[in-house]
């Protein structure tokens, strides 16, 4: 990731998590964010995989890919 996109993850006292990407902020319960890291993690190990020219193009609409 480029330095000028930073990316932010803080917990605050109550113990909920918010991360933030740009103009994006994710606020999120404990629980909440555990399924998210499992789910971010999971899709991050499959597109790994594909081949360079799979993904460098990005997803659209008409051909959106889900990963479980």
């Amino acid at each position: 990731m480029p330095r000028t996109q930073t990316l932010t993850l803080g917990m605050c006292k109550c113990g909920n998590l918010h991360l933030s990407y740009r103009s994006v902020s994710l606020h999120f319960r404990k629980e909440e964010f555990l399924l998210f890291a499992e789910h971010v993690h999971r899709m991050a190990t499959q597109i790994a995989r594909l081949p360079q020219h799979q993904h460098s193009t990005g997803l659209s609409n008409k051909n959106e890919q889900t990963f479980h």
